[in-house]
């Protein structure tokens, strides 16, 4: 009687799978990136102008549907070249630039530049 339930063994109904899970740390460093932003002036400058951060809220959103975590440090070069071929993508990228400028914030001066890096930085890090 033995042999025969050694020998006809059934298969399991389930598969066997290992979980796995993401740790908080991730979300933790979202926080802190976010009010790292919070304390620059590019913020400040930005914060009564509803038409900015809306145009920022889309372009994040864009990006989250493109799967581009832009709190994951920066794109990789393929994500890049699709990005820039995407029609979509360009008119965000420049809906934002031009809502930057409506509220004051010149991209090309070296104080912002500087604070984006330190937050890119700080991301990538993070």
């Amino acid at each position: 009687m033995n042999l025969l339930r050694c020998r006809y063994r059934l298969p399991l109904p389930y598969s066997r799978r290992a979980f796995s899970f993401t740790s908080c740390v991730r979300q933790n460093d979202q926080q802190d990136l976010y009010s790292s932003f919070g304390q620059t002036s590019i913020f400040r400058k930005v914060a009564d102008k509803p038409e900015a951060l809306i145009a920022l809220r889309d372009f994040a959103a864009l990006l989250k549907d493109k799967g581009v975590d832009p709190t994951a440090g920066p794109p990789s070069v393929t994500q890049m070249l699709r990005l820039a071929a995407n029609s979509d993508f360009r008119s965000a990228a420049q809906r934002v630039v031009t809502e930057l400028q409506n509220a004051g914030v010149d991209l090309k001066s070296q104080d912002v530049l500087q604070e984006l890096t330190a937050l890119s930085k700080k991301a990538e890090s993070g």
